[in-house]
């Protein structure tokens, strides 16, 4: 791919499994669908957004009949994309697009979701150059957002430099079976969303979602060796699409099968 282009892309009740040479801007327009990537996984609704790293394989799954995203797809060596970089003065690869990352967009951005569904839709009835100018406009618009939220998450809160990792971990384990958002769990932890990613990747090492993620197996772990409830129940109780999404999960993180764990049992 030579040009980054923005498009929808009407998943609806579809699965399947995407491995790109390019970087990619999942953003939901309607319905809901899960994504996993090897380091965690979560839904895309309305006003949510899902990081695609270049060469990060993921795996996508419609849950209604009219799952649709505004996909971003960002060519490796565009030049409108390098012009961007200089502008923002980050380098894209190295800073939003480093991790897989899952992002609640606020109130405010709902309005050019719609705006950007009506470009696209325009778009289609245009010549080529316009086509392009449209292209320009979404790319833009989207990677400026992204772009002034990571540099917020460089500026520390002076009214709060730690973590409550206690209240932190009773909010998750309390909503295992319905994840919520970093916007959620900044909430619960009266932060910003910007600044609360900030001390997730400064305490922990690791993003909000990566740390849930954590939570959810080392549970799924314990029941495993400590209950006979079935992986589809525990699938369920842990916020995952099915079974299958649950056994490939822990299987990335643990390296074996949830039966293998489980005949662990101590």
């Amino acid at each position: 791919m030579k040009e980054s282009q923005a498009r929808r892309n009407l998943i609806a009740r579809h699965s399947g499994e995407h491995l790109h040479d390019f970087a990619q801007i999942l953003i939901g327009l309607h319905g809901r669908m899960e994504c996993e990537f090897t380091r965690g996984s979560g839904q895309i609704t309305t006003g949510t957004l899902a990081i695609a790293p270049d060469k990060e394989k993921h795996l996508f799954c419609g849950l209604s009949d009219d799952s649709e995203l505004l996909v971003i797809d960002l060519a490796p060596f565009d030049p409108y994309i390098q012009a961007l970089e200089q502008s923002c003065n980050l380098s894209f690869k190295d800073t939003i697009l480093r991790n897989p990352e899952f992002i609640t967009l606020g109130p405010a951005f709902l309005p050019m979701l719609e705006f950007a569904a009506r470009q696209l839709i325009k778009s289609d009835q245009q010549n080529h150059q316009s086509r392009d100018q449209i292209n320009c406009q979404l790319i833009t618009l989207f990677i400026t957002q992204l772009c002034q939220q990571y540099s917020a998450t460089a500026i520390p809160d002076s009214k709060h430099h730690r973590l409550n990792i206690t209240k932190l971990n009773s909010y998750i384990d309390l909503r295992l079976s319905n994840p919520p958002s970093n916007l959620e769990l900044a909430n619960a932890l009266n932060l910003s969303e910007s600044h609360f990613y900030y001390l997730c990747q400064k305490t922990l090492c690791q993003s909000p979602q990566q740390y849930m993620l954590s939570r959810r197996m080392h549970r799924a772990r314990f029941l495993l060796q400590n209950s006979d409830v079935s992986q589809a129940v525990l699938a369920e109780d842990l916020g995952f699409a099915d079974a299958s999404s649950f056994s490939r999960a822990f299987k990335r993180y643990f390296s074996m099968t949830p039966g293998n764990a489980r005949k662990l049992k101590p």
